[in-house]
């Protein structure tokens, strides 16, 4: 009887929804109902064209307009395999969705081709989101792919044929505009395993003597001419007033959101950040997700800084089936923005100050504290948050951002807190992150507890902590993947960075697990507790393996190191 009175009035506020877009005056304009009266909003019915040609910017508005009147579960539906061109948007996202509920946008498998100063979503306060079957680029792309005629050390500077692709050849320097973070190349030369690269910093473009080649000046800060091979090294130029604009955001910004989905994504380049994740709760899922340059287009770079930035999260994250690859920055940053002990009022009652003043992380009643001593790598202690006090929003101190002050009532003193000590909050850390069969070319900071299942990796897989990213991953396991030496350091494939002196207190760095793996390449772990290997492979004759300051490792199994 229950259970038939509460299907009665889950139809009853579907039904809601449909009535709502009646009353709005788009039912049987615009709109059909979907599985369990979902509303379902067509593209083309707000004047979409999808023509590759069109602005569907304002389309896309007015369908989001009419979603927002929609009470209930809404799917906004585009045509199948067409291009989306979009030149406008509010607020410069094509997706702007704040407070948003059991919405799910359909790409049809058509391609979004956006202007470069537009990025695709920035989804915040929302529930239960899905995007699927859909494809990002950019047009003009903030890059332009070449090769390397020339070297000139002693000009500094290289000459560069561009690619055939390549429509309008990269001229100029830094325009400084939109928030340009940092003006640099991207050198890539075949490794033994996969493409191997290294930053060129940029100081202007000229134009070359023959067609279609521009000569490519190297900032104060770049020396490494000397391996330079003309007619074998390849290079991303970045495209003045595009590449590394900060403005306004990632290319999918996804902050403060409970459960999200995102399925069969493409997202092929991108001027900054690819995705965005922060302070998310319930589940993060990626699901044939995939950052990296349009496959046959021939172009070297996806995007130009991380493929996915991830902080200060409490949901569980997933990355299921996704490949990252052509990302000039890691293609997976997992971290938070760590505080700082600013002042001990009593042995249960301290001010701290968040590291980076941006991004807030904020601090929750009930939570735990852990603390550390970063010199070092070792834990201090643990403690329950009885009371928060101040929001800890940035501020500016003579022109600068700096952290505001929170301060924090503890369950009980941490023996021996310093001021200075580092401290998070390891429940709103990742804590429940996994990477599950994904093909990974670029390499990855992991500085929260992760799971690599059934990986192939061609990169560094960096397993450490620091002051402003931080904290340490512990909790960590791999198991059943490939990894090998590629992108982001020329010898080694595995680094665990923990305790960097031999005393009593317990690693930052801690309970691991590493089993059934094939590495090829340097194998390092620094300073861990509580380690078990077992069943791996160490393929690569001459490749060092390093077990040191470690304690309560269990080895067993051939090829345990």
């Amino acid at each position: 009887m229950v259970r038939a009175l509460g299907l009665r009035l889950r139809r009853m506020r579907d039904g809601l929804g449909v009535l709502a877009l009646v009353a709005a005056g788009v039912w049987g304009v615009s709109a059909a109902t979907g599985a369990a009266g979902e509303a379902v909003l067509r593209a083309e019915r707000f004047g979409l064209k999808a023509d590759g040609r069109s602005d569907d910017g304002p389309a896309i508005g007015r369908m989001l307009a009419a979603s927002a009147r929609a009470a209930g579960a809404v799917r906004l539906a585009f045509p199948a395999g067409k291009v989306v061109r979009v030149a406008t948007a509010a607020g410069r996202y094509v997706f702007p969705l704040a407070g948003v509920s059991r919405l799910t946008v359909d790409g049809g498998g058509s391609t979004f081709l956006l202007a470069p100063g537009l990025r695709f979503l920035r989804l915040t306060g929302s529930r239960c989101v899905t995007f699927r079957r859909l494809r990002i680029d950019f047009d003009p792309l903030p890059f332009a792919d070449g090769l390397v005629t020339g070297v000139d050390a002693r000009g500094r500077c290289l000459d560069v044929r561009a690619a055939p692709w390549v429509r309008a050849l990269p001229v100029g320097g830094p325009t400084k505009a939109d928030g340009e973070q940092a003006f640099f190349a991207m050198l890539w030369h075949r490794g033994p395993y996969g493409l191997l690269s290294r930053h060129y910093g940029t100081k202007r473009m000229v134009r070359g003597a023959d067609p279609n080649t521009v000569r490519v000046f190297a900032d104060d800060g770049f020396r490494a001419f000397g391996d330079v091979e003309p007619g074998r090294w390849r290079i991303s130029l970045p495209v003045p007033g595009i590449a590394h604009r900060y403005g306004p955001g990632g290319c999918l910004d996804v902050f403060d959101n409970d459960t999200v989905t995102f399925e069969d994504v493409e997202l092929w380049s991108a001027p900054w950040f690819g995705f965005r994740v922060m302070r998310c709760s319930g589940e993060v899922t990626f699901r044939r997700v995939h950052v990296r340059p349009k496959p046959g287009s021939g172009r070297l770079t996806s995007t130009w800084r991380d493929g996915f930035h991830v902080k200060g999260n409490s949901a569980r994250l997933l990355w299921d089936n996704c490949v990252l690859r052509g990302m000039n920055d890691d293609a997976l940053n997992l971290s938070t923005h760590t505080s700082r002990v600013k002042k001990r009022l009593s042995p249960k009652e301290i001010v701290v100050l968040q590291t980076f003043p941006l991004s807030p992380m904020p601090w929750h009643a009930g939570a735990v504290l852990a603390a550390a001593d970063f010199n070092t790598r070792t834990l201090l202690g643990t403690a329950g948050i009885v009371r928060v006090t101040g929001s800890g929003k940035a501020r500016r101190i003579g022109g600068k951002p700096a952290a505001g002050p929170v301060t924090l009532t503890l369950d009980r003193p941490i023996e021996g807190l310093p001021v200075g000590a580092m401290v998070w909050q390891p429940q709103s850390s990742n804590p429940r992150t996994t990477l599950r069969r994904c093909r990974i070319e670029q390499s990855c900071r992991l500085q929260t507890p992760v799971t690599l299942e059934a990986c192939d990796v061609t990169a560094l897989l960096w397993f450490y902590g620091e002051k402003v990213e931080g904290p340490f991953p512990s909790g960590v396991v791999v198991r059943d993947c490939t990894v090998r030496r590629g992108r982001g350091n020329p010898r080694l494939a595995v680094s665990f960075a923990g305790r960097t002196v031999r005393n009593a207190r317990p690693s930052a760095i801690h309970d691991v697990v590493f089993e059934r793996n094939r590495v090829w390449g340097d194998f390092s772990m620094v300073g861990v507790d509580r380690v078990r290997l077992a069943g791996n492979e160490f393929r690569e004759p001459g490749a060092a393996v390093r077990i040191d300051n470690c304690r309560d490792v269990k080895r067993t199994g051939t090829g345990a190191p």
